[in-house]
């Protein structure tokens, strides 16, 4: 076998392809919502937050979120950690569609 044969086969592999949804605004923010409601359940300092409803944003770098909240009205103490948390993770699942 040549070397280059087990060259490419040593080579390390491509990144995973990540395809994240598309989604309106709405949806976006029913789905945070649902989020909310359920660590809310798990942690009662949570009921009653909410987010901003999302907007477009531009994007960066290849991949990189197309969108944000402007922040939490409503915000309870000791909520504002987990909250991000929400939706940073949201924001790399969808993508904010027209």
């Amino acid at each position: 076998m040549p070397d280059s044969f087990f060259q490419a086969i040593a080579a390390e592999p491509p990144p995973p392809i990540t395809l994240k949804k598309r989604a309106t605004a709405e949806e976006i923010e029913a789905d945070l919502k649902e989020r909310i409601d359920r660590a809310a359940q798990r942690d009662p300092r949570l009921e009653g937050c909410a987010t901003s409803h999302p907007r477009r944003i531009r994007v960066r770098a290849e991949g990189a979120p197309n969108w944000t909240v402007d922040g939490f009205p409503g915000l309870a103490s000791g909520c504002f950690t987990t909250l991000v948390a929400i939706v940073d993770q949201a924001r790399l699942e969808y993508d904010l569609i027209s």
